[in-house]
């Protein structure tokens, strides 16, 4: 069968981070930060013991990057990978002055921001992680410890995956980029973003635009599809410049258009997750996908915090970055699943019912006419929702038929696996899948009647597919995976 890819997902969604985060300056050279010597964490950081800093040839961009190193060189390295934002690397010196009394301290101002190098180039995460390699290589002459914070999160989690015998540990803060644009979207509108989107859409607009265009003789007799993959303006110098025309604008695309699920799975450093409860640049959903997936992972959710916890809570980040650091950790192989436990005979209901709430070992669970359910680490052989609006999360239901049976229903899914003869079976429904497996061993998706997925770094196993999932899905009746 063929997938069909919803257009509306696709035109959408693809600029949120760069709107909700800090505006960079234009392509240029090195740029001044807001930052201003003399601001509180700037002359600190400049007197910490070992500090030094020098502008140097950017590996894989070209021009120049700025890098400072603080503390003993001879104690175990830290590197920080900044978030947006004009700060760059000065993001992280509210607590660099604490880590630096323990250990080596590499920070950088990515290509693009701070001051390093600004031009309208692919500031993609597998083009930064390169960058990074090629930086630190020489410098750094055994692993380190890797920590990233929003997009610095995305790519160090790249990063990882792509070099692993590079990385000790990895620590992610609020990283952003996780979930299908589509779902990311869906998450702003929930959190107050909503009156973004209008500004968000612009370049795919104007890419549509010039679909049905000759296009100026600066970007020459170019035709585009008329629903085009906005892929297409990051990897077009003209496109970029025209529709985009800032670093911070190309890199939040880069970062919302990949699919970290290949990375997710080829990571092997013990990883160590802050996020902030009340986020609402990166969705907490992500922090439970990374501590579902990655291995060894802790999650620590730091209450009455949002995206940036290094300004607004900093004494708490420092706390985080120590413990995580010195706390004892072997080397992590690749996540394997835990033995399935004998489940006991009880069986979950809910008919009718408001505001449920599921969690344990069952038999089964049935749910049928109900609102606001929520599953959280669940066990069970089978579940079966009818016309419900249901939440599940860090759940696993293992069977000998089909695990998941879903009509007429709204259903969202996190961290959460689903093995059977079908692992799920679905019709006239919608469902948000995010690092979600299904592993069917006649067919991994069944679709019984029209239906819709968004589907986020999630993986589909059967004797039909064995695939990834980051994508919108509309499927008809018949449909198999």
């Amino acid at each position: 069968m063929s997938f069909q890819l919803s257009a509306a997902c696709r035109l959408c969604g693809v600029c949120t981070l760069a709107v909700a985060c800090r505006t960079a300056a234009p392509a240029s050279a090195p740029a001044e930060s807001p930052v201003k010597s003399g601001q509180p964490g700037e002359d600190i950081v400049r007197s910490l013991p070992g500090y030094r800093s020098e502008l140097l040839e950017a590996p894989v961009f070209g021009g120049q990057a700025f890098l400072m190193e603080a503390g003993d060189p001879s104690s175990p390295a830290v590197v920080f990978v900044h978030g947006l934002g004009e700060s760059g690397c000065r993001d992280w010196y509210p607590v660099l002055p604490a880590v630096a009394a323990r250990y080596h301290v590499v920070a950088f101002d990515l290509p693009g921001f701070g001051r390093s190098t600004h031009a309208n180039a692919l500031y993609s995460p597998a083009r930064y992680a390169e960058f990074i390699h090629g930086l630190l290589g020489p410098r750094l002459r055994s692993p380190f410890h890797l920590v990233g914070h929003s997009m610095g999160g995305a790519i160090s989690l790249f990063y990882a995956a792509r070099f692993p015998a590079d990385v000790m540990r990895l620590l992610l803060i609020d990283a952003a980029g996780i979930l299908h644009r589509k779902a990311f979207v869906n998450f702003a509108v929930e959190a107050g973003l909503d009156n973004l989107l209008g500004l968000l859409a612009r370049p795919v607009k104007d890419l549509a635009t010039l679909a049905t265009e000759t296009t100026s003789t600066v970007l020459g007799p170019v035709k585009l599809p008329v629903s085009p993959d906005p892929s297409l303006i990051l990897t077009s110098d003209a496109l970029r410049a025209t529709l985009l025309g800032t670093p911070t604008r190309i890199a939040a695309m880069a970062v919302i258009l990949e699919n970290f699920a290949p990375a997710i799975d080829n990571v092997r450093s013990p990883t160590w997750i802050l996020w902030g409860s009340n986020d609402a640049i990166a969705s907490p959903r992500a922090g439970l996908i990374l501590q579902a997936r990655l291995p060894s992972a802790q999650l620590t959710v730091l209450e009455n915090s949002g995206h940036d916890p290094m300004a607004s809570r900093p004494a708490a980040v420092e706390r985080f970055l120590l413990e995580a650091l010195a706390a004892p950790a072997a080397p992590a192989g690749p996540r394997t699943a835990s033995p399935f436990p004998v489940l006991p005979s009880r069986k979950g209901r809910c008919q009718g019912e408001i505001s449920s709430h599921f969690d344990g070992d069952y038999a089964e669970i049935e749910i049928e006419r109900c609102t606001e359910v929520v599953l959280r680490d669940v066990r069970a052989a089978s579940l079966r929702i009818r016309d419900s609006y249901v939440t599940v999360e860090k759940t696993r239901i293992v069977g000998e038929g089909t695990a998941l049976d879903v009509k007429g229903s709204r259903v969202r899914i996190t961290a959460s696996d689903f093995v059977g003869d079908v692992a799920l079976a679905v019709g006239g429904s919608d469902l948000d899948l995010a690092g979600v497996e299904l592993r069917g061993r006649r067919a991994a998706i069944e679709v019984l009647g029209d239906s819709k997925l968004i589907l986020s770094v999630s993986r589909a196993e059967s004797p039909l597919a064995q695939r990834y999932l980051h994508d919108v899905f509309e499927l008809g009746e018949g449909a198999k995976i």
